[in-house]
């Protein structure tokens, strides 16, 4: 996938740290989409499908645990890899996470960077997988 043209879709309820990673995928040459509950998140993700979702775990109306869930239970969104971004660093929460069907998790702070690579590896991840037509291995090894 081209990452210019990748639609990325950031659902954090905190509106600063949302425009700062909007800010951060624009310059890095993606288009951002941006909710503020799992709700909206949701509604979002079905009517648009984002190439990418970041997912925040503590939102208000439906946890990013219960999103992820629900991401992957419907056939139009399941394809879509989610990354975690999240203040929360307990071994259970990135469990739940992983269990839920995330392909990613970092924890606030971060860098930078580091989201940026964990965003190509997942959509490089999801067009492996799309050309297989099988949930193929992580790319890293």
């Amino acid at each position: 996938m081209d990452k210019k043209s990748a639609t990325v879709l950031v659902i954090e309820d905190d509106r600063d740290m949302n425009d700062m990673v909007s800010l951060i995928l624009r310059d890095a040459g993606y288009e951002p989409l941006s909710a503020f509950d799992g709700e909206e998140g949701l509604e979002i993700a079905g009517r648009d499908n984002p190439d990418a979702i970041i997912l925040d775990l503590m939102l208000p109306k439906m946890n990013g645990i219960e999103v992820c869930r629900k991401l992957m239970e419907n056939e139009s969104t399941r394809s879509i890899p989610v990354i975690a971004l999240t203040a929360k660093n307990e071994l259970t929460s990135k469990l739940s996470m992983f269990v839920a069907g995330a392909k990613r998790y970092i924890t606030k702070p971060f860098e930078q960077s580091h989201l940026i690579n964990e965003i190509k590896r997942a959509l490089k991840q999801r067009d492996i997988s799309a050309h297989f037509g099988e949930d193929f291995p992580d790319p890293r090894g």
